[in-house]
């Protein structure tokens, strides 16, 4: 399938209808479906903040899939190179959150459709035509989608494009945490930019203080490595540079996708602008819009629902920095 356009970034990964608390007309509880997927939620993501995003997966020959298809059509992301099977339903989760907006998943993708995406599948001309490809890490703990995401990789380096990841690590769906684990660092290694939770890097380098965990990850590659902290910000290193973010508060309804919002700002940041790190001010700018992308997911239900657009994203954070130069105003004296 010949690319007329460049794609900024091209997302590699699981499609997934997300199922979370909702209420019906009649006040009874339900499920709602809600399109999500962590590569497929960066793909949209980076739609929506103005940048071009292709993806490349496989669902279900159901509604579900159909669902999927739909939304990151209607979201401006190529679909392409997202295939159709009758052999493996769409992948389903199904989402809980506390009442302080934090979420669980119970995830259904055994023997799912993205399970069996094959390196056959990978549409390689979309991925020679991105400036980044982003990938996870839960497809390498399946034989078939995991032979695919390597041969997409090197696909990419072979190229010259970034290879982005999100280890996004899912415990429930590993058959122990040393694989987990394992899967987590092969795509470290593989990665230009690296996103990690702080619990991430703590279960991947075996300690939890930041600064060793940062020296132990593997950096063969990697130009950039963000490491977030929920409410409490982002940490952004570069080869030659470091900055600490702060967090923005706002009303939480839940957090599903505020690290995948988080990821998409910086990854349509970084195709619009280029990967040049050396300046602080720069890394910095970066970092705060990502941040303001998280936090303003959290303000929605749903994942891809919650993903903003640049104008929303940038008043978010326009008005956090606000409130800040408010609160470091010194009071004046008054004489008498």
């Amino acid at each position: 399938m010949p690319q007329s356009r460049r794609i900024d970034v091209a997302a590699l990964g699981e499609l997934v209808v997300d199922l979370i608390p909702a209420r019906a007309a009649d006040g009874s509880a339900c499920l709602a479906p809600k399109p999500g997927g962590a590569p497929g939620n960066v793909a949209v993501g980076v739609a929506r903040l103005g940048g071009h995003a292709a993806m490349l997966s496989k669902v279900g020959d159901d509604a579900f899939g159909r669902l999927l298809i739909e939304t990151l059509t209607a979201n401006g992301v190529g679909t392409e190179a997202v295939l159709t099977t009758r052999a493996g339903a769409t992948s389903i989760a199904v989402v809980t959150v506390a009442p302080d907006g934090e979420r669980e998943f119970l995830i259904y993708r055994k023997g799912s459709a993205d399970s069996i995406y094959a390196a056959e599948d990978v549409a390689a001309d979309v991925i020679r035509s991105a400036r980044i490809l982003h990938v996870g890490s839960l497809w390498l703990g399946e034989p078939i989608c995991g032979a695919a995401q390597r041969h997409a990789v090197r696909t990419a380096h072979e190229a010259g494009a970034l290879v982005s990841v999100d280890v996004n690590l899912r415990p429930a769906l590993w058959r122990s945490e040393g694989e987990m684990r394992a899967a987590a660092l092969e795509a470290a290694e593989e990665a230009d930019i690296l996103k990690v939770a702080a619990h991430e890097l703590a279960l991947m380098t075996d300690t939890a203080d930041v600064e060793q965990a940062v020296a132990r990850l593997p950096s063969r590659r990697r130009r950039l490595l963000a490491v977030t902290f929920g409410a409490g910000g982002a940490m952004l290193v570069s080869r030659d540079r470091r900055v600490q973010i702060p967090g923005i508060a706002v009303k939480v309804v839940d957090t599903v996708g505020c690290g995948d919002a988080f990821m998409a700002s910086l990854l349509a940041d970084i195709a619009a602008r280029g990967a040049d790190f050396a300046s602080e001010e720069r890394l910095a700018g970066i970092g705060r819009r990502a941040v303001a992308a998280g936090a303003f997911a959290a303000t929605a239900a749903g994942a891809m629902d919650g993903l903003p657009t640049s104008a929303q994203r940038d008043a978010l954070l326009l008005a956090a920095q606000s409130v800040r130069r408010i609160e470091r105003k010194p009071e004046r004296s008054v004489e008498s």
